[in-house]
């Protein structure tokens, strides 16, 4: 058996957990003494209706969740990736490095950061996931890049890796699809129906490859799992974070009253602010990014704007 720190105890890095303890030791790391708690004394997880393997533990100290292990998943939130990078420094010695997290820091990649921060060349896996369906055997089907033992370890009958040598295509996907279930949850919300809501989906997807190619990645990839499948998945399940945030906009409230209300990280809100750096960049005409960032950061009007 192989021994597995996650670092993240939200709700995926849960669900990874609780899949990978079929075959292999795991350990959490959580940033609060109150997850941790619930983890080791309930087997609970404080964001998913399951029971967690009793067989997993969890710590708030980075060296007793990578003490001993051979494999790192970081599913931390985008925002804070590179400090979590730098804090996990200390602990690392030969363990293969997976990303798990979706997002991007201005125009630098996750994959990026962990070279730079970590000296390490990570893996990576991607996908249509919610931790929700995961957790409870939903058959789930994502994309992975880098050392192909991760698919020994992760693969069970109803969780299946595709291997894919993408892995800047794959984190672009993987990102910006958070910014279209933004738009398609608002427009949703406004009232429009499948008509309207399959051409945001589709110019969406356009507008994510643009950026994408700009930054070296295979057309081919947006059509796959973590393009198109991703996008599918976050714009079409309620289990998305990112379109109950579009939801709820468009019910008028604002972001700190949906982020409260939500409770967990709503990676689409960092995603966008990513997207519409890399669309000044690039001097791209990508309309629906750019509006919703009028909208959620320039307090535009929605209905002028729609």
């Amino acid at each position: 058996m192989n021994n597995i720190a996650i670092i993240g105890s939200g709700s995926f890095g849960c669900a990874l957990a609780q899949k990978l303890s079929d075959k292999n030791n795991v350990k959490i790391w959580s940033y609060t003494q109150e997850e941790t708690d619930m983890i080791n004394n309930n087997h609970k997880c404080m964001f998913l209706d399951v029971d967690l393997d009793q067989s997993i533990k969890c710590y708030t100290s980075y060296e007793d969740a990578i003490k001993d292990t051979n494999y790192i998943f970081l599913v931390v939130p985008s925002k804070v990736f590179r400090e979590t990078c730098k804090q996990i420094k200390p602990y690392i010695r030969t363990q293969e490095i997976i990303i798990a997290t979706k997002g991007i820091e201005n125009d630098i990649l996750l994959s990026d950061i962990v070279k730079e921060e970590l000296n390490v060349i990570p893996s990576l896996i991607t996908g249509p996931s919610h931790a929700e369906q995961l957790v409870k055997e939903v058959p789930t089907f994502i994309e992975y890049t880098g050392n192909k033992s991760i698919k020994d370890i992760i693969e069970t009958d109803n969780f299946k890796l595709y291997y894919n040598d993408d892995i800047v295509g794959m984190q672009v996907g993987a990102s910006l699809k958070n910014v279209i279930s933004l738009i398609e949850g608002l427009i949703e919300g406004l009232g429009y129906k499948s008509n309207t809501i399959s051409y945001a989906i589709t110019e969406g997807l356009k507008e994510i490859k643009e950026i994408g190619l700009k930054m070296g990645a295979k057309e081919s990839t947006f059509y796959g799992l973590s393009g198109l499948g991703d996008l599918l998945t976050t714009t079409l399940s309620l289990d998305s974070r990112n379109k109950r945030c579009g939801l709820l906009l468009a019910k008028g409230k604002n972001i700190e009253e949906i982020k409260k209300e939500i409770g967990m990280t709503i990676e689409g809100l960092d995603a966008l602010n990513s997207a519409c750096y890399l669309i000044n960049k690039y001097n791209l005409d990508c309309p629906l990014i750019s509006k919703m960032y009028d909208i959620v950061y320039n307090n535009k009007n929605i209905n002028e704007i729609i």
